[in-house]
């Protein structure tokens, strides 16, 4: 029975011009999907326009339920119905909760904790290291990593997760079956097995930014905490920070120098009073006695006390003497390899310009550190 509700609501979810509120309003009404269906123009009052009873009407007589549905099926794609049971409860709850979800791969579990991790488009260098640490570390801890695959902090993030052995779940502002952006297609094919993709949108929809706003509720609906790392002012990461609020999920953020633009939304948050994310132990220890108390485990490779600063341990051990020396004086935006030698020699350390320059050389060949037109800084 539930399975025959289900293909009805996949076939209502494909009524031209019948969007979530109606498709909710007219659920709410008539309760079951195959009493929708069988409805009269009558039956349907003062729920729905003529406009939309026509076009109803019209997918009705031409729409053959078992045949569409057992199609989504073989193209690898489940359709999650609001009153499904594997529908997400946190869902449930959120104000314009989606009628459907379609999903290639699997949903969140949610007997685990769920952390959104979200940010700038275009990172910087220390954006994008804490986009991996907060990935890596949260995931070590059986954190389920939930974003939207976008370039920049979001897919960062997830591949971070992934690497780590974690799992991480992408909403997209386009149909599942879409991979967007296209640099992104390595991350959205882990994702089939790593975790899921998820979308509300038909499969085929193409993304459009009207698309994108929308999906950013079910980011955070789905999540328990959001973790904002680097975003403008006036930044469209913000948009899912209000709805996040709205929901009532915690937001941490990270904070960021002051003179950085891509600091100003973080630094902003925090001033407003969002919980600052000096490392991820924060976000864990958050978890732990807030969300599951007695069930998320210690995770050993933790820092203890410390940021972002100092989650450095393992790539230290991989380095020479004089490569930990110069990877020491690093920093996440670019200095000359004068600056770098002069901070060395300021320290007592022996050290000529040549073996200072070969150690540089060195950490960006085994890819610690890069250059570009104003010098080095690290990238791990």
């Amino acid at each position: 029975m539930m399975e025959k509700e289900n293909m009805y609501a996949y076939m209502l979810h494909n009524i031209p011009g019948w969007g979530n509120k109606t498709l909710n309003k007219v659920l709410e009404e008539f309760i079951k999907c195959s009493d929708i269906v069988g409805a009269t123009e009558n039956d349907f009052k003062n729920l729905i326009t003529v406009k939309q009873y026509k076009s109803f009407d019209k997918v009705r007589k031409t729409w053959d339920p078992e045949a569409e549905y057992e199609y989504l099926y073989r193209r690898g794609i489940d359709f999650y119905p609001i009153f499904s049971k594997g529908y997400p409860s946190k869902l449930k709850t959120i104000p314009d909760p989606p009628f459907g979800l379609y999903c290639i791969g699997r949903l969140p579990d949610e007997n685990r904790p769920s952390v959104s991790i979200i940010g700038a488009r275009n990172s910087s260098e220390y954006g994008k290291y804490a986009a991996k640490l907060f990935g890596e570390k949260l995931a070590l801890s059986d954190v389920q990593i939930i974003s939207g695959m976008a370039r920049g902090i979001d897919g960062i993030s997830q591949q971070a997760a992934i690497y780590a052995g974690g799992d991480t779940y992408g909403v997209l502002g386009s149909g599942v079956d879409v991979c967007y952006p296209e640099e992104n297609r390595g991350l959205y094919e882990s994702l089939m097995t790593r975790g899921g993709i998820i979308s509300e949108y038909l499969p085929g929809t193409q993304p459009k930014p009207q698309f994108f706003p929308p999906r950013n509720r079910i980011i955070s609906g789905l999540s328990d905490a959001v973790l904002v790392i680097e975003a403008r002012e006036k930044s469209g990461t913000l948009i899912t920070v209000d709805m996040a609020l709205e929901q009532g999920r915690e937001v941490f953020a990270v904070p960021g120098r002051i003179c950085d633009s891509l600091s100003y939304g973080c630094n902003s948050l925090i001033r407003q009073g969002a919980a600052i994310a000096s490392g991820p132990e924060d976000i864990a220890h958050y978890l732990r006695r807030n969300i599951c108390p007695g069930r998320m485990p210690e995770n050993k490779d933790e820092e203890k006390g410390g940021g972002i600063i100092i989650a450095t341990g393992t790539i230290m051990e991989k380095l020479s003497n004089k490569q930990q020396r110069i990877y020491e004086e690093l920093d996440f935006y670019p200095q000359t390899s004068t600056a770098i030698y002069e901070k060395i020699i300021g320290k007592g350390i022996e050290m000529t310009v040549s073996e200072a320059m070969n150690s540089l050389v060195e950490l960006c060949i085994i890819g610690a550190a890069a250059q570009n037109g104003t010098g080095f800084y690290k990238i791990m």
